[in-house]
Parts: C-alpha cells; sequence; structure tokens
C-alpha cells in the first residue's frame, strides 16, 4: 500500500516526533512517502522517504492543492495520513475526489463548537481518526455529528525510550525545574512564571529553572520574566530536540497546558525518572495517579504556587520513588512495539 503522511509543521515538536515514528513503523511492510510544507523540515522525517511540499498557506491556498493534487495522483496513494488542521481539509477534498482513504491524526482535546465547518472537516472528509488518549474520543462522541465516527486510539511510543530509561541523573546545585513545550499561551509558560514570581523569597534563593522551546509568546515571557526579576532564576534556552541532557540534571518537570492529547514531553521526562506535575488536560489522568506516580494540578497561579512550595520541601527520597514510579508507567503503556503493534492494526483495518 502507498501510505501519504503529511504534516504541514513550521517546526519540530511532539506531532512531529508521531509522524516520524510512524512513517519508520510502516515502512516495513508499505511504501511510505512525504508532503510537507518546509525542505529542511522535511529532512527530519527521514531522508529516505519520496517527499513533496507546498507552502500551504491557508485552507483556501489554491497552488498548495494543485501541488498536494499532483503529487497524490502521480504517486498512486492509497491512503492518506493528515496531522494538521489546513491538511485536514485541503487532503480530505483531494481524498473525496480521487475516492482514496484519509485518515487523519488528533493530538490534542478539540471542541465541536463551529457544526458546519467541524461536521465537514473531521466526520465528511476523513474515513477515521487516530487519536492519542480516550479524552479525545469521548470529547468527540459527545457531539452528535461525532458520535459513530470511527475513532482508533493510539498511545505516542516515546522515541529511544531505552536510553532515557538507562538515563544517569544527575544531583543538581539547586532545585531544578525544567519547562519543554512550544511557548504558546496554551502551553502554560506564563503561569508557571507567575507561580515562581509568587514563591518566598527563601525558596527562591535555591531553585533554578529552564524553558526549552521556541515560539510566538517568547517576547512576552521574557518581558514578564524581566519585569518580574527573575532573569537569575528562569532561563530560556530555546529548542533542543533530544532534552535528555537537561532532564538528567532535573528535580522536577511542569508543564501547565490548557488541553492536550498526551505529552510527548511528559512521557519523555517520566521515562527519565524525573517526577512531573501537570494539568488534568487531555490524557493525563489517564495514566498518572496524582502523588503516586506524577501530580496533577489545577491551571492557576497561586495553586500553582502552593503545590511547588510543597514539592520543593518534600523529602528527596520521595521525590525519587515518585519518579521511577512514572518510570514504570510509561515503560509498559508507551513503548515502542506497543505502538508498531497497534498501529499495524489500525491499518489492517
Amino acid at each position: 500500500m502507498n501510505i501519504l503522511f503529511v504534516c504541514s509543521a513550521k517546526s519540530w515538536g511532539g506531532n512531529e516526533k508521531w509522524t516520524s515514528m510512524a512513517m519508520k513503523t510502516l515502512s516495513g511492510q508499505h511504501n511510505v512517502l512525504f508532503f510537507g510544507r518546509k525542505k529542511k523540515l522535511g529532512n527530519d522525517f527521514g531522508k529516505e522517504f519520496k517527499k513533496g511540499f507546498a507552502p500551504m498557506f491557508s485552507y483556501w491556498d489554491l497552488y498548495s492543492f494543485y501541488r498536494a493534487w499532483r503529487f497524490v495522483k502521480s504517486n498512486q496513494i492509497d491512503c492518506i495520513v493528515s496531522t494538521k488542521k489546513k491538511e485536514y481539509f485541503i487532503f480530505g477534498i483531494i481524498s473525496r475526489i480521487l475516492k482514496i482513504r484519509h485518515l487523519i491524526r488528533l493530538g490534542i482535546v478539540r471542541d465541536m463548537n463551529r457544526p458546519l465547518w467541524h461536521n465537514l472537516v473531521y466526520n465528511k472528509l476523513n474515513d477515521g481518526i487516530i487519536a492519542n488518549a480516550l479524552r479525545i474520543e469521548k470529547n468527540l462522541r459527545s457531539t452528535s455529528f461525532m458520535s459513530n465516527k470511527p475513532v482508533y486510539i493510539l498511545y505516542n511510543a516515546i522515541p529511544g525510550l531505552s536510553g532515557l530509561l538507562s538515563i544517569k541523573k544527575e544531583v543538581p546545585d539547586k532545585f531544578t525545574i525544567i519547562c519543554t513545550g512550544m511557548l504558546t499561551r496554551r502551553k502554560g509558560f506564563h503561569i508557571l512564571t507567575e507561580a515562581v514570581a509568587a514563591l518566598p523569597d527563601n525558596l527562591k534563593q535555591n531553585i533554578k529553572v529552564v524553558y526549552i522551546g521556541q515560539g510566538r509568546e517568547k517576547e512576552n515571557l521574557e518581558n514578564q520574566i524581566s519585569s518580574s526579576g527573575l532573569n537569575q532564576m528562569i532561563k530560556l534556552a530555546g529548542f533542543q530536540k533530544e532534552p535528555a541532557s537537561f532532564l538528567r540534571k532535573a528535580s522536577l518537570f511542569v508543564l501547565l497546558s490548557e488541553n492536550e492529547g498526551i505529552s510527548n514531553a511528559l512521557l519523555e521526562a517520566m521515562a527519565c525518572g524525573v517526577p512531573v506535575l501537570t494539568t488534568d488536560s487531555g490524557g493525563s489522568t489517564e495514566f498518572l495517579d496524582s502523588g503516586q506516580n506524577g501530580f496533577i494540578v489545577e491551571r492557576n497561579a497561586e495553586t500553582v504556587a502552593n503545590k511547588l512550595i510543597e514539592l520543593i520541601q518534600m523529602p528527596n527520597n520521595i521525590l525519587r520513588d515518585i519518579g521511577k514510579s512514572g518510570q514504570k508507567t510509561v515503560s509498559g503503556l508507551f513503548a515502542e512495539e506497543v505502538f508498531r503493534k497497534n498501529l499495524f492494526e489500525i491499518f489492517k483495518s
């Protein structure tokens, strides 16, 4: 079968890691191709795959539609897997005209609050949805026009899991908090900054915070950090394709997302044995038991600050045991062999 993966990302993130792993997994039994937005980024998905590119400026980009159409038709594609919103529409139209199967990958809880548009894009223009959390499926099913839509639950695999599980933790000189993700409001960096600013001065002297990522909120975050007098405490490390060197020195990983599916960054931190603090967004509560293998917190600065005070003062052996419990969780649920088996089952069906 000729399977085309489409990813119009501008930069590398969790969705792109998923796409890359799915492509490599299926390439053992199928002919896998790729269509993207940027040639430079396209090589990160694997140089061995045949690729096509178009700017995909908008849903109504006729030039990109033409380029995509030509690529699909000339390569006799049997199935398309789209991973971002613009692609859902552009390749959905192409799939319906050419009568090709079309799956969309949905890695975030998304409300169907625009009935006509969402019925078209998420229901009519594809043959099924690959979701990475049960909560995504539940949210979709709550909408009448999505109640009978085929939804396949496929938990993310963690790339290089065995290496992360065997990483040797280092004891940092200060309590070190790591936060990884795209620098957007949705990820909650601004909330963590506000929470850190509210900590007692005696605790501030003994903690260090590192933000790993890039995005449109960088300048706003820099201004917030500066105005809060936290320049010496919070550092922006930029994009790091392999953040393990930071995670090995981490005392705590924090992710305060507004909505998610299941965050790759969160899973990678757990795989490294780092205790995690996150919000009840997406599928986190499907595998996190707060206080046992991680911590769940409400998404507001005051509550986060109070929880940080508790965790910073928690005995090291307790935090270490919670980190180890998190490792066991991800090694069982998010292993590559589990991902591979379930992915093949989806395409068999």
